[in-house]
């Protein structure tokens, strides 16, 4: 494997661990905030309990999505410094949009959890509401950087375009499609986890997986309206992508089979999701469908992305059929031995079984009590 490959592939599997959990983070951010706006409207206690619930899934996703983006700004400065220079110099708007979002959601989050229960239902819903909004920010903002990659504009010059990079066109349908995205992603997600439950959460498992059943047109209409756009702006993705079944003609043949097999997980996923979601409407809960349900999305989730981010391999920022390759933004004055690449290697493997572990933890043994509070 050259350096260039194998640095493109840390970088696409740093940058996937960070997104399983930032998907998570939008769609439990949201439901958490609905639902606690709903308990107050109807002053339904369980709502209440539920959307409390949610917001500890959300907390310890966000917790370990943090780490996981603070690795994967280390890795982009330390081994590809020029594609950072070009983010922060041409997209430097949409930067610091994702940076305050970071510094204003933090205290907003811990007021939202310290004054449950301690300021009144009405002011706490409402609070919620710049709290979301916040969260949201985060990706809004960062996913300008994806259009960047896929569409560069500004970066002729010296002096970028500013405007001209906020008014990339491949940005709207990608924003739609992660929102939609993250949404139906957290919603089965968390039905999953409270199907997890010994006490059985029929009524949250149903809340949950409706609103993942219900988002599932919406995003697949946003997807397909993503791949239009890239269509027009980006055919050597879409070549990659589509393959010779859609028409394509790949440079890459480990692409489009990975896009084929999401396409059947999307429709195993809409089938597993609407057997659960019946079975939980009948009064009980299918608990090996509803986890299955979760982590389909997350898979789906997990190949998509992949789909969408390795498509562009040799290349980095693309224009056309061509681009800027990986080797030429690669940082050449830290040499690489073999011994390095194994230590990386290595410490990505275990430092993810950790995370993994203790998210575990987290989730299932300490923060997310059996008992009703």
């Amino acid at each position: 494997m050259s350096i260039d490959l194998f640095l493109f592939s840390l970088l696409g599997f740093t940058l996937i661990m960070h997104l399983i959990f930032v998907n998570v983070i939008i769609g439990v951010t949201v439901l958490t905030v609905a639902i606690r706006y709903t308990a107050y409207l109807r002053n339904d206690p369980y709502l209440e309990l539920l959307a409390r619930r949610a917001f500890r899934v959300m907390v310890i996703f966000d917790l370990f999505g943090g780490v996981w983006g603070t690795i994967l700004t280390v890795y982009m400065a330390g081994f590809f410094p020029s594609m950072v220079a070009i983010f922060t110099r041409v997209y430097f708007y949409p930067v610091a949009i994702a940076l305050t979002g970071i510094l204003v959601s933090i205290p907003l989050i811990v007021m939202y959890w310290h004054l449950w229960g301690r300021i009144s239902p009405r002011s706490h819903s409402l609070l919620g509401i710049p709290m979301a909004i916040s969260v949201l920010l985060v990706p809004l903002g960062f996913r300008y950087l994806f259009a960047g990659l896929n569409y560069p504009i500004g970066i002729d010059g010296d002096q970028p375009s500013y405007i001209a990079a906020l008014a990339n066109p491949v940005y709207p349908a990608l924003a739609l499609h992660t929102m939609l995205g993250g949404l139906d992603v957290g919603a089965f997600v968390l039905a999953a986890i409270l199907a997890t439950r010994s006490n059985m959460d029929v009524r949250g498992v149903r809340i949950a997986l409706s609103t993942g059943m219900a988002l599932l047109i919406p995003q697949s209409i946003a997807g397909a309206y993503y791949y239009v756009v890239l269509a027009r702006y980006d055919p050597y993705i879409v070549n990659n992508i589509a393959g010779p079944l859609l028409g394509g003609k790949p440079s890459l043949g480990f692409v489009y089979p990975l896009f084929y097999t999401a396409i059947v997980l999307v429709v195993a996923l809409t089938i597993v999701g609407a057997i659960a979601l019946y079975n939980a409407m009948m009064g009980f809960v299918n608990r090996p469908l509803a986890i299955t349900a979760g982590i389909l999305s997350e898979l789906i989730l997990v190949l998509m992305e992949f789909v969408n981010d390795g498509s562009r391999y040799p290349y980095l920022f693309l224009s056309g059929n061509a681009g800027i390759p990986v080797n030429e933004l690669l940082n050449e004055a830290i040499p690489l031995p073999l011994v390095a690449i194994y230590t990386m290697i290595a410490s990505t493997l275990v430092f993810t079984a950790i995370f993994s572990i203790v998210l575990y933890y987290g989730l299932f043994r300490r923060y997310l009590p059996e008992t009703e509070e």
